[in-house]
């Protein structure tokens, strides 16, 4: 088993149980104790477990939900950050919204006229067209768990693309791990989306902060944090910490 795949195995089982064994997971990756310890070494040093004595522990680590049980939770908060992420949106943009529970609530508040939306969204589609936005979804395999569109092909289409500006979800945000995601897949496609566009924007309530998830998908100076609340301690504390540089592209938004 690559080492990456180890990696997967034994976050899936730590996300999935809180805490495992050393032979746990030996017996989980098919591995020897002294790969799996290394294995938990090097997670440790990226923020990812915590080593206890015999094996290893997650703490605020954010696992994959269904998307039809995270669309019920903070519903008032996601209303209005993605009623101040629609009103970013200007007259002949081409942006694009990501799959997600927030960025799904964006729909009915994008008043802008000839916006192109490229998305790997299979739950923004309806709307989009009906509310007559010019419509380009990626295509590739749909992830149940999120209703997103993942894998190779999304990634070499949106390597050929440009955005004025991304909208983008995510599950957690910590000071030393930036924006994380538990999905690999999905880490790619938001990286990917970052790195082509203009103006990079993160949707996220704040229950996602001071939290890590498995994949780190860009540094929190390489977007703008669309929240609820934006006097919130992390925030407080992002905005004058050592590891943030300041700048226009740091900005937090909120409700005006």
């Amino acid at each position: 088993m690559i080492t990456n795949q180890r990696y997967e195995k034994i976050m899936d089982c730590l996300n999935e149980r809180g805490t495992a064994s050393v032979n746990d997971l030996v017996d989980i990756t098919n591995s020897s104790t002294a790969t799996v310890r290394r294995d938990l070494t090097h997670l440790e040093s990226k923020g990812l477990l915590k080593r206890v004595h015999g094996g290893a522990t997650v703490e605020q680590m954010e696992r994959e939900e269904d998307y039809t049980e995270k669309s019920v939770k903070n519903l008032s908060k996601k209303l209005k950050i993605a009623q101040i992420a629609s009103e970013l949106i200007e007259d002949g943009d081409t942006v694009f919204i990501d799959a997600g529970t927030t960025t799904y609530e964006m729909m009915p508040f994008i008043k802008a006229s000839e916006v192109t939306v490229v998305t790997n969204s299979i739950t923004l589609i309806d709307q989009l067209v009906r509310n007559g936005h010019q419509t380009i979804v990626l295509g590739g395999r749909v992830k149940p768990a999120t209703k997103a569109v993942v894998g190779h092909d999304v990634i070499e289409k949106l390597r050929t693309l440009s955005f004025d500006k991304c909208f983008i979800g995510v599950n957690a945000i910590d000071l030393h791990h930036g924006f994380t995601t538990p999905d690999e897949d999905e880490a790619y496609i938001k990286k990917t989306a970052v790195e082509h566009s203009r103006r990079a924007f993160v949707l996220a309530d704040s229950s996602k902060f001071e939290r890590s998830a498995f994949v780190k998908f860009a540094q929190l100076e390489e977007a703008s944090i669309i929240t609820e609340d934006p006097d919130h301690p992390f925030l407080v504390k992002a905005r004058s910490g050592t590891e943030i540089t300041g700048g226009e592209s740091n900005d937090i938004y909120r409700d005006v």
